[in-house]
């Protein structure tokens, strides 16, 4: 009796697990809608956190005066990957990112077949523009010859790519070389952004 009390427990207990189990599995994995939406909440954090990166370099060179230089280290997880930019935002075309500056870092997820920019902050599906502020407050989001690449989407200008050329860590230098012009330059073979701040230029 005492046997089959344990067995009968312990069939109770395995099959909870297992219950759990695939619970978790499923809201781990993005095959339902909800965790369509999760993904692109999961998205969105990443592309804001990247643009908070680029600003802090900015303002902590910018804070410090000409000749200040500083490195930061980004590693993507989503901004980088296809699939996931795709299955976040219901793309048909080729997803893409736009990084540019307007009184700080702004970052754009784009799909190829649909450039358009959405800064709308209560329309949580559409939304596609992450921007963080900075100490520098210079806007830049009208001149095109500073980035390369470069692109225009919606009159912002920036550093067009597609987002699998991302590297999975991306080295950001940041300096104040008062003899050079205001320049963002993404190198993908070498992985990284350097960019050069001018305020007096």
């Amino acid at each position: 009796m005492k046997k089959g009390q344990i067995s009968l427990e312990f069939l109770f207990i395995f099959v909870l697990f297992m219950a759990l189990l695939t619970f978790s599995i499923r809201n781990i994995t993005f095959s339902s809608e909800q965790s369509s939406d999760m993904l692109r909440i999961q998205v969105s954090e990443e592309a804001k956190l990247f643009a908070n990166t680029i600003s802090n370099g900015i303002s902590q060179v910018y804070a410090q005066g000409p000749g200040a230089k500083t490195t930061e280290y980004f590693t993507f997880r989503y901004l980088n990957d296809e699939y996931f930019l795709t299955k976040a935002f219901g793309m048909d075309g080729t997803p893409q990112i736009l990084m540019g500056y307007e009184n700080g870092t702004y970052v754009a997820v784009l799909d190829s077949a649909n450039l358009s920019i959405n800064l709308n902050e209560t329309d949580t599906e559409k939304k596609n523009y992450f921007w963080s502020q900075s100490l520098y407050a210079k806007d830049l989001s009208g001149n095109s010859s500073i980035y390369s690449p470069s692109g225009v989407i919606d009159n912002y200008a920036g550093i067009y790519i597609n987002a699998r050329d991302l590297p999975s860590t991306l080295k950001i230098v940041v300096e104040w070389n008062p003899d050079r012009n205001e320049t963002w330059v993404f190198n993908s073979t070498s992985g990284e952004l350097r960019i050069n701040i001018n305020p007096g230029g």
